[in-house]
């Protein structure tokens, strides 16, 4: 969490679409893993509201992120300028990631609760059926709307840029599906340890957060020397007083 509010510290006055699409996909971050704290710390996993808001924050990230690097993509490679190639790979790609939404839709939900002992204190572990309806049932569905509406959109637009109404909606049916296949998937591993649920997910999402990070102190170093610049001079002038 203290890494991704530096990063949207340092994003803040960045005016260019894919820095602002990142930012706000890294506040959308920050807003699901308060939430996970609070659920953690204070309600010890038994708030529907906690936990929904903190998946509701995740998928948000995940699509904000994924149009942050198409964006990317259209600035480095310019895009628009293969306008016909772009095109027919769009719709094979939306077309052919809507049907991976089916993958989580044939897998079967088993709700696990049971009581444990961190440090001593007891704690209640619970992936209840609502989580995993959300995560399996509802976000698929969502992701197969917005992936189907996104190819349909390229299909229609003939012989025209990349719509911004396109990545939008395949950035929400991948940010859906991403975050549903990676719940699914560590369910499916840990659904008797959910110890080590929470222990994977939240490490990923650090290597996540740890790699957008990387990507940028290579790609936009002076971000990072104008940010450290800025606030040598304010400890320095806090030194003076």
């Amino acid at each position: 969490m203290l890494l991704a509010a530096f990063l949207i510290v340092l994003l803040w006055n960045q005016s260019a679409r894919p820095m602002r699409a990142l930012l706000w996909g890294l506040i959308a971050f920050q807003v699901g893993e308060t939430f996970c704290a609070i659920n953690f710390i204070a309600y010890r996993h038994q708030s529907l509201i906690s936990e929904y808001l903190h998946s509701y924050g995740m998928v948000l990230a995940f699509g904000l992120l994924t149009y942050s690097l198409l964006e990317v993509l259209d600035i480095r490679f310019h895009l628009n300028r293969h306008q016909s190639t772009v095109r027919r790979a769009g719709i094979f790609t939306a077309f052919m990631t809507a049907i991976l939404a089916f993958l989580p839709l044939t897998a079967s939900l088993s709700p696990t609760e049971y009581q444990t002992r961190l440090f001593g204190v007891s704690y209640a572990y619970a992936r209840f059926g609502f989580y995993q309806w959300y995560e399996a049932r509802l976000l698929p569905w969502l992701a197969f709307s917005c992936l189907t509406a996104a190819g349909l959109t390229i299909l229609f637009q003939k012989d025209a840029p990349l719509s911004n109404a396109a990545k939008a909606l395949f950035s929400a049916g991948v940010g859906a599906l991403g975050f549903s296949f990676f719940r699914v998937t560590l369910g499916a591993l840990y659904a008797d340890q959910l110890v080590w649920f929470e222990f994977w997910e939240e490490l990923t999402e650090l290597m996540m957060v740890v790699a957008v990070t990387f990507i940028l102190w290579q790609y936009q170093p002076s971000m990072f020397k104008k940010f450290f610049a800025a606030l040598r001079g304010v400890i320095g002038q806090g030194g003076a007083k």
